[in-house]
């Protein structure tokens, strides 16, 4: 008996050390996130990436193997043309609701996009007119490279990227 209970605690000790280094891994990539926005990744009409930037669109490490972003297009776009979002739960596993949130200058956030249904395994599109990046709704607002974020419907960070609006 007592082998299989050292066998159970060494057992849940590697669990709760899996567990903490996947948690540190995603606040490091959460505090990544919050960074200021440097860069964007070009796309065409299409979606075909032009120019890469490698800090934007990467999953995070809790959706890693569950979910494929595509990156954001076109991009850069204008604030009369939809920006075009698709994200692939491609896992076995459903995600819980999705919701895409910016960020304003002040450090206040806005809700662009909400699903509350469960996300189920396949592709799920969805466009965001970027005048919504704009705090007050002006197109002089909305220019510029705005930081984008898509969480779960828990509140977990799945990825985030940047938008250029000209």
């Amino acid at each position: 008996m007592p082998k299989f209970i050292y066998g159970v605690t060494l057992l849940l000790m590697l669990l709760a050390i899996s567990s903490c280094t996947r948690n540190d891994a995603q606040r490091d990539y959460e505090r990544e996130a919050y960074t200021q926005a440097s860069g964007f990744t070009e796309t065409n009409n299409q979606g075909q990436v032009q120019s890469p930037d490698e800090d934007d669109w990467r999953t995070s490490p809790l959706f890693q193997g569950l979910i494929d972003v595509v990156p954001v297009y076109p991009n850069p776009t204008s604030t009369s043309q939809a920006v075009q979002f698709e994200v692939d739960v491609t896992g076995v596993q459903s995600v819980s609701g999705i919701e895409v949130m910016t960020r304003f200058p002040d450090n206040t956030f806005r809700s662009l996009y909400q699903q509350f249904e469960t996300l189920e395994p396949g592709l799920t599109t969805f466009q965001i007119n970027p005048l919504e990046f704009a705090q007050f709704g002006n197109p002089e607002g909305a220019r510029g490279l705005n930081r984008v974020f898509i969480f779960d419907g828990r509140g977990q960070m799945i990825t985030y990227g940047d938008v250029m609006v000209e």
